[in-house]
């Protein structure tokens, strides 16, 4: 049987929420894309296409310090790239971090 943590904290809802929130707060953001595949339970891991940033090298997600206690414990994770990056990530010619994987990736549509 489930215990209550394992079946009240949806990290696909909370994804959605952060990625609508990132959209509405940085004008930057163009499109914005969840990975949950590889990501511990509690992970949440965001790609935003961001045309406002320059290019660092090599990518490096920023860990947002979410990390709210109670049964929706989690932490948030978001790798910026630029619009020339994503295409050469789609190229197979820039590697995600070690762990990532653009396999089972959920685009999150702006509204």
């Amino acid at each position: 049987m489930a215990s209550v943590s394992e079946t009240v904290f949806n990290r696909d809802s909370w994804a959605r929420w952060y990625a609508e929130r990132h959209y509405k707060t940085d004008i930057g953001v163009d499109q914005v894309f969840y990975l949950p595949t590889n990501a511990p339970d509690r992970e949440i891991r965001l790609l935003e296409i961001n045309k406002m940033i320059s290019e660092m090298n090599p990518l490096e997600p920023i860990d947002f310090g979410v990390d709210i206690g109670g049964v929706d414990a989690h932490t948030l994770f978001v790798l910026d790239v630029t619009p020339d990056q994503w295409e050469a990530i789609n190229r197979k010619e820039i590697c995600l971090p070690n762990g990532w994987t653009l396999l089972g990736m959920q685009t999150v549509p702006k509204r």
